[in-house]
């Protein structure tokens, strides 16, 4: 049987180079511990579409005839360089669109939203079995890049300044099979509540070129108020959200990466589904 798993899995390094690809989506389904190396650059460019018609109030799922259809449109960037083997520094940036079909008072509006720059340092590298184990710490930092819309349906984000302590563990097999697991505590300024998330993310790469990583999403704000209590960004914010993201690497320096999601639950959000895709330049 062990002798016949090389022939169904890729080599760790083709499996790396491919799923690493997948971290310029990170705002998108959630980090993994894969790093670009010292001296190399990854910059990726995508699209991403939001909607939803239905949105939660507290506990309970609600229509609004008022508000009709919401949805945003996001064009994202995002940087990674490698600054050594083991650390990376990271860069993100959005420009936001968002209307409602609902009362024209709602008005359809863009700006660029946040900035996200942050740093990703293996801390831990240890030989485990079939495979090897990982810690990575990514903290970050969330800045508002423009005076955007926030306290609205349509809001473009939150509008305050986050300092995010995550972390990411990840198991990957010889195989280049892995298992991600993101987590951490965000401290949010302002009235926003403090939050936490847990991001799982297992993928696998097939044809040497096409990375499959299906995920599951949990957000938790530490609020206790419900929309309609206090503005917007105020809320007590929860959601699972499921997905599957996609990298195909078309050669060794550019790749396309492409994803779903949808909510499956939540108290104070949107009931929605997205897509993106995108291109990744690899330096």
């Amino acid at each position: 049987m062990h002798r016949s798993l090389p022939k169904l899995c890729l080599s760790l390094s083709v499996a790396a180079v491919a799923s690493a690809g997948l971290s310029a989506t990170a705002h998108a389904q959630g980090d993994n511990g894969f790093l670009r190396g010292e001296g190399k650059t990854d910059i990726s460019f995508n699209y991403s579409y939001e909607k939803f018609s239905r949105f939660w109030v507290g506990d309970d799922k609600v229509h609004d005839p008022a508000i009709g259809k919401v949805y945003r449109e996001s064009y994202n960037f995002w940087a990674a360089y490698g600054l050594r083997d083991d650390l990376d520094l990271v860069a993100q940036a959005s420009i936001v669109r968002a209307d409602t079909t609902g009362n024209p008072r709602m008005r359809d509006h863009s700006a660029l939203q946040d900035g996200v720059f942050g740093a990703k340092w293996r801390v831990f590298d240890q030989r485990l079995g079939p495979g090897s184990f990982t810690i990575a710490a990514t903290p970050a930092v969330k800045i508002p890049l423009s005076h955007y819309e926030a306290n609205a349906v349509t809001a473009l984000g939150d509008g305050q300044i986050d300092f995010r302590f995550r972390g990411v563990a990840q198991y990957q097999l010889d195989c280049g099979a892995y298992l991600a697991v993101e987590t951490g505590y965000d401290v949010r300024m302002g009235g926003t509540p403090n939050q936490y998330p847990i991001n799982v993310s297992l993928g696998a790469t097939v044809f040497d070129r096409l990375t499959v990583t299906p995920f599951i999403e949990y957000m938790h704000s530490e609020g206790s108020d419900d929309i309609g209590q206090v503005d917007f960004p105020d809320v007590e914010e929860d959601y699972y959200r499921w997905g599957i993201g996609t990298y195909l690497r078309l050669n060794e320096h550019i790749g396309v990466t492409a994803g779903y999601k949808a909510t499956i639950d939540g108290k104070n959000t949107g009931d929605s589904w997205s897509y993106w895709a995108g291109i990744v330049f690899k330096i």
